[in-house]
């Protein structure tokens, strides 16, 4: 990718270049994360969301408010054969149904308008903090950077700009 494949992106995003990503992250305790993206891949139902391996089994969330997750409590991540190996995870817990009656964008944006209200009132930080947005762009502009530098970057990032702007 160079200069030439940079583009203003939609909705005020800032540049950017090409219609697939795929990044890998190190976090602490040498816990691994990977995130693959590419335009047009949406599908119907949607498919974008966050898979969870861990030692003792997957959870497999798809995007949206009051989506369900699902765990599957298999440390082989997935070898099971039982249909029913896999079990719904709802704001009331595992296997419980869904209190929440409206979802997406109709139930999400409501329900953070409420929590930063309550937060103000309480004093506390929102539950989707100013340091949780800002730590998930800088995982964003990491990759951009790491695509910049040719080289793995540390966070947080020396760069306070969007890396693509410098190529």
């Amino acid at each position: 990718m160079t200069r030439e494949h940079v583009q203003p992106g939609n909705e005020g995003l800032g540049p950017l270049a090409g219609d697939r990503v795929d990044a890998m992250y190190r976090f602490q305790n040498g816990i691994s994360g990977y995130f693959s993206s590419q335009k047009g891949a949406g599908g119907s139902p949607n498919r974008f969301g966050l898979r969870i391996f861990g030692s003792k089994g997957i959870i497999d969330h798809t995007s949206g408010y009051a989506n369900p997750a699902f765990l599957m409590k298999d440390a082989r991540w997935g070898l099971s054969q039982d249909a029913g190996a896999w079990k719904s995870i709802t704001s009331a817990g595992v296997g419980q149904p869904e209190p929440i009656t409206v979802s997406g964008y109709e139930g999400g944006n409501p329900a953070a308008a409420r929590d930063l209200i309550e937060s103000i009132e309480q004093d506390r930080q929102p539950k989707c903090s100013m340091h949780h947005a800002r730590g998930a762009i800088e995982m964003v502009l990491a990759v951009f950077e790491s695509h910049r530098l040719n080289a793995p970057v540390a966070m947080p990032l020396a760069c306070k700009e969007n890396p693509l702007g410098a190529l």
